[in-house]
């Protein structure tokens, strides 16, 4: 009787502190989850950037939220073309500025040029996956206005305009109501327009942040000594950056 009434007693103490075990387990259990998604969710967000490569010469790698991968002119052959392309522009078709060997498309990949934004005087605009890509005019005595164009990519809410090569032409004052986030201006001088000529450039278009390219396929020029609008923002070849809407 003595060993069942202790027994019987012992489970009576024992009880609550299991009870209360319990309890504690659950709660870690639930605390862990909370956490565990609140850390997905912040790793998801800083994964999910929108990143703007300037690989070099006049090639740029624009990589969305989503993952998606946009080339331009991505004909520098020393610049790194490791992510496949969804998407590759062209702004023209001069062969420094025709896609490299390196590059390379995804299977459902699609690839246009110049010749598919421009007909008879009308610029086109295509919806590819999460970017918009307008076509602008571009032009000099080197690079004819009917057929050249620059591109408006706009994704995640980002504007980004690529001049491709021109130099300074009347049309680009229509640009500034639109309110670009980043534009990119080649400054080479012998076949497009020179630094002094694209800082003038940079300010009538006004643009938040405006990037040198197009110097020489070095990457060590000293041309953008010279390109000093406000906003003026300097990639090595090479370098990504983040890029964010006003």
């Amino acid at each position: 009787m003595r060993n069942s009434t202790n027994t019987f007693l012992d489970q009576i103490s024992i009880c609550p502190y299991t009870v209360n075990m319990n309890k504690m387990k659950s709660l870690r259990v639930i605390f862990c989850f909370i956490v565990g998604v609140c850390f997905m969710g912040i790793c998801s967000c800083e994964s999910s950037k929108t990143t703007l490569t300037y690989i070099g010469h006049a090639s740029v790698k624009i990589v969305a939220k989503d993952g998606s991968v946009l080339y331009i002119d991505p004909n520098y052959s020393d610049g790194d073309y490791s992510m496949p392309a969804d998407y590759i522009i062209v702004t023209h078709q001069h062969e420094d500025h025709k896609p490299c060997r390196k590059v390379k498309l995804k299977d459902d990949g699609q690839q246009f040029d110049n010749r598919d934004f421009l007909h008879d005087g009308i610029y086109e605009t295509m919806n590819l996956g999460p970017f918009t890509v307008e076509a602008v005019p571009a032009g000099n005595k080197n690079h004819d206005i009917r057929y050249c164009v620059g591109y408006i990519v706009t994704v995640d809410g980002v504007k980004i305009y690529h001049a491709g090569d021109t130099s300074m032409i009347d049309q680009m004052a229509d640009l500034k109501p639109r309110k670009l986030d980043y534009a990119m201006y080649p400054i080479d001088g012998m076949y497009n327009m020179d630094a002094v000529e694209a800082t003038k450039v940079a300010e009538v278009v006004g643009a938040r942040f405006s990037i040198p390219i197009h110097e020489n396929d070095q990457g060590n020029s000293k041309k953008s000594d010279n390109f000093t609008p406000n906003g003026r923002l300097i990639l090595e070849y090479g370098q990504t950056i983040t890029v964010s809407p006003r």
